[in-house]
């Protein structure tokens, strides 16, 4: 099975997003996550660059590229959290 990207990703979002105003910008969270949790931004954008380099010419790969990978994950945490 394959290691998830970022580890206990839920857990940090949350507390991301519990240091940040109601009402933030996605720009907001992602600075805040890249400040609070640098190394996990770092393996963020290794793994995609991982997927980059492997991919062959013309065809795609499955993750999007690092800001974008948190924006879906920002979005995916809401549909879980608000469903509770």
């Amino acid at each position: 099975m394959a290691q998830s990207v970022i580890v206990k990703k839920n857990e940090k979002i949350g507390q991301v997003i519990s240091s940040l105003p109601v009402g933030f910008t996605n720009d907001q969270f992602i600075d805040a996550f890249i400040e609070k949790f640098p190394k996990e931004w770092e393996r963020i954008k290794k793994v995609y660059a991982d997927h980059e380099r492997r991919t062959r010419p013309g065809k795609s790969h499955p993750m999007p590229e690092p800001k974008k990978y948190l924006v879906n994950s920002l979005t995916n945490w809401k549909k879980k959290n608000s469903a509770k």
